[in-house]
């Protein structure tokens, strides 16, 4: 549940086979604090080699996690100790930098930790299972097809252990929404795996273990079904307590909850006044509609030409500095991954070979019935917005940004509130600041976007605190949020399993505060400034970020 599993985010992993325990390295004992946190910083990578991959150390290649009893108690291990020798730190010895590198890291362990210990999610979540990051192999050249298919190959052999280690660390019954969505991504694997992998890497006998592998957890999985519960609630304590570990965000549920409603009402109130100046005569559901019916055949077409548009506009307004030599590249997603309607791609921080950022867009299967096609190409005002959030000033801006962060923890950290709070952010600034042309149109398209995340914020407090079932969450999607049945669906089982996908909203919020009170401190200061200097420390939890621009420890909400 820490990482967005449903967003295909990176997760936990280990260096060593699946049937060693993971190495843990000695406890820091040195006086400079930039050792201490450099261990620690190689301490995140000893048992997840997904995330070494992804940020492009490929010696950790084609390495599985250590799921063993003995290897996730040496994670747990590990993390105390490195928790510990970051709080014997004195903060007063350290300098600003390194304070927020020290602050970030513990939100950092604390997170993981309470997903060990609190979750205790390797015994209950099936999801994190399929993380097995095949398509780190496939997606990007970072090396020749040859160095990449034994790197698949080594992973497929290992596969069958981990995966039977996998069955034998979940505890029954499991939520019947997370059996349903790992059942989703297992035989999605399969696909892959027969199709996408052995088109783009070539055929080998170790493609067909992955595949039986892989098909034994379908089986299993769907054994599970008929026995699985509805017992995904956190519950007030944990579901505060994760806000707490994750991102250093402390708040009553009163208080949240407030938060939430007010949020949804007032964009809700604004939607419907947007709608009745485009037409009087119809119900903002209705707006939406008809809205909708202008979706551009040429999807790609029409992204690369928002995409420009949107990076001369920051240009001209000054809202954020656009490294002048670095573009997104508009592509068609691949078909495995068309499952998200359009997302960023880009090269881990530490890669050697130097690789373009791709701005997928997913265009509907030309099998379908052309009705059907039309239907799932994005509407012209939600590809604005959505462009927005990928690319300019998203999470492409956010990503040039960071790269030019010369500290090793802003290139490995990332908080989900802190990383999807900016883009989000973003949709509203940009359209506040004119993009779109600022007419009634781009503001229903800006605040559709709106109305998912503030809902998303509703149905993760409803669903792990207050009895909300999925049926009620799917009510709430369609009425307050203008989903079809199927999108509702898909986000109300999302919030089961993810519920920080509050993020989006509360960062937005959060990143809304700062700005106004950093504005307020810096009497003459743009708006672009603003953004500078945000950016400037990486996408850090949001409480870090604010005592380094504040220089206090006031809340983030």
């Amino acid at each position: 549940m820490r990482r967005c599993l449903f967003c295909a985010a990176l997760a936990a992993c280990c260096p060593s086979s699946p049937s060693s325990p993971a190495t843990t390295a000695a406890s820091p004992k040195p006086a400079d604090f930039d050792a201490v946190a450099n261990h620690v910083l190689d301490d995140l990578l000893v048992n997840s080699p997904l995330r070494a991959v992804g940020l492009g150390l490929h010696e950790r290649d084609g390495e599985l996690p250590d799921i063993t009893p003995a290897g996730l108690a040496a994670d747990v291990q590990r993390m105390h100790a490195d928790l510990a020798a970051l709080d014997a730190v004195a903060p007063a010895s350290l300098t600003p930098a390194q304070l927020e590198t020290r602050d970030a890291l513990e939100i950092e362990l604390r997170g993981d930790l309470f997903e060990r210990e609190q979750l205790d999610d390797p015994h209950t979540n099936p999801i994190r299972y399929a993380q097995i990051g095949l398509d780190a192999y496939v997606v990007r050249p970072y090396a020749p097809i040859a160095q990449r298919a034994a790197a698949v190959a080594k992973l497929c052999t290992a596969l069958p252990g981990y995966l039977a280690q996998a069955r034998q660390n979940l505890k029954l019954p499991m939520p019947r929404t997370w059996i349903d969505i790992a059942l989703l991504q297992f035989k999605g694997l399969i696909d892959f795996v027969q199709h996408d992998v052995r088109a783009q890497l070539g055929d080998q006998p170790a493609l067909a273990t992955c595949t039986s592998a892989l098909t034994d957890q379908v089986a299993w999985l769907e054994q599970q079904q008929p026995q699985g519960t509805n017992a995904y609630a956190l519950g007030t304590d944990k579901f505060l307590g994760m806000l707490a570990a994750n991102e250093g965000f402390t708040i009553t549920l009163p208080a949240l909850q407030k938060l939430a409603d007010d949020t949804l009402a007032r964009d809700s109130a604004a939607l419907a006044e947007a709608a009745h100046a485009i037409d009087p005569n119809k119900t903002p559901a209705e707006v939406v509609a008809s809205l909708a019916s202008d979706r551009p055949s040429d999807t790609l077409g029409a992204g690369t030409q928002i995409a420009a548009e949107l990076r001369q506009f920051l240009i001209d307004h000054k809202i954020v500095t656009v490294p002048p030599d670095e573009t997104c590249e508009v592509r068609a997603s691949p078909p495995f991954q068309r499952w998200n309607a359009a997302f960023l791609d880009g090269p881990g921080p530490f890669e050697h070979t130097v690789m373009p950022y791709f701005y997928y867009i997913s265009p509907p299967d030309p099998t379908w019935p052309a009705e059907e096609q039309q239907a799932y190409l994005m509407p012209r005002t939600n590809l604005v917005f959505t462009t927005v959030h990928e690319v300019y000033p998203g999470h492409f801006i956010q990503a040039l940004h960071t790269r030019r962060n010369s500290s090793r923890a802003a290139q490995m950290l990332r908080s989900y509130m802190t990383g999807e709070g900016w883009a989000h952010y973003a949709e509203q600034m940009m359209y506040e600041e004119g993009a779109g042309g600022k007419t009634p149109q781009a503001h229903v398209g800006q605040l559709t976007e709106a109305l998912l995340r503030d809902v998303r914020f509703v149905v993760a407090i409803g669903e792990h605190t207050g009895g909300m079932t999925v049926e009620q969450a799917e009510a709430l999607f369609s009425a307050k949020a203008f989903q079809d049945p199927g999108n509702a669906h898909q986000q109300a089982v999302r919030g089961t399993f993810d519920p920080m996908f509050l993020s989006y909203t509360v960062g937005k919020l959060a990143i809304q505060k700062l700005r106004t009170d950093w504005m307020a401190k810096h009497p003459g200061a743009t708006l672009g400034q603003f953004h500078d200097e945000f950016l400037a420390h990486a996408p850090l939890p949001m409480s870090v970020i604010r005592r380094a621009m504040m220089g206090d420890d006031s809340p983030i909400l």
